[in-house]
């Protein structure tokens, strides 16, 4: 993850409004089908500790599924710019927003302590179904293809995973709550169709969630976990 020098104060001041404002958008266009948000809690992992409210969203699936890996612009896009945090038009993806509560009851916050310099992380298991889709509007399943990962995972959502952020982010605004945001877009994949059929994604599954910290100072050695499933 890059580093940046500006203090924290003047990131809060300068990037969280745009961030904000930026996660109401939903990606729309004529190859891409966007899904609802899903929303769902999960407790700390021990007494007053730290529980997360996770919101799954932003999915984008290709219909048709005509990905292009070198584009960084068009319809077919699958290259992400710089500061460039959304699942493309022509790869797919979703997003993962957290809240995390109770930060300031946690004995390290409380004392002034600094966290390490660490992030939280998180990672998925998704399945991507891939269709053969006539010009009718008609398929075989036997032309059905899955495409499954592991433990894949979720990219930082710009300094948004900062375990330093997020504890100045609550000093600063003591009216609010904050928490690491992800993304996915995934790889190009090829979808191998018979003549006269237009692959397409038919849905996005995913499941066994999980979010980890790794910090001696305020947040501990923590992990969430949540089997979902989400689906896009």
């Amino acid at each position: 993850m890059a580093r940046f020098h500006l203090p924290y104060t003047s990131l809060l001041s300068r990037l969280v409004p745009a961030f904000l404002a930026g996660t109401a958008l939903v990606l729309v266009g004529p190859s891409v089908v966007a899904h609802a948000s899903e929303t769902v809690e999960i407790p700390a992992a021990t007494p007053g500790g730290v529980s997360l409210t996770v919101r799954f969203h932003g999915a984008v699936v290709p219909q048709p599924y005509v990905p292009d890996a070198d584009d960084a612009w068009g319809p077919h896009k699958c290259q992400l710019i710089y500061h460039d945090f959304d699942p493309t038009p022509g790869c797919g993806g979703f997003k993962l927003s957290a809240t995390l509560h109770h930060v300031r009851d946690l004995p390290g916050y409380q004392a002034g302590a600094s966290p390490a310099s660490t992030s939280f992380e998180a990672s998925a298991d998704t399945a991507r179904t891939f269709r053969c889709v006539r010009p009718d509007g008609g398929f075989d399943h036997k032309d059905d293809t899955v495409v499954r990962t592991t433990g894949m995972p979720l990219t930082a959502t710009y300094y948004t995973t900062s375990a330093g952020y997020l504890v100045q982010a609550h000093r600063q605004d003591p009216s609010r709550e904050f928490g690491p945001q992800f993304f996915v877009n995934f790889p190009a994949e090829t979808v191998n169709c018979p003549a006269g059929t237009t692959p397409s994604q038919y849905g996005l599954k995913v499941t066994n969630l999980r979010v980890s910290i790794d910090d001696p100072y305020v947040f501990g050695s923590t992990s969430w976990t949540h089997p979902g499933p989400f689906y896009g």
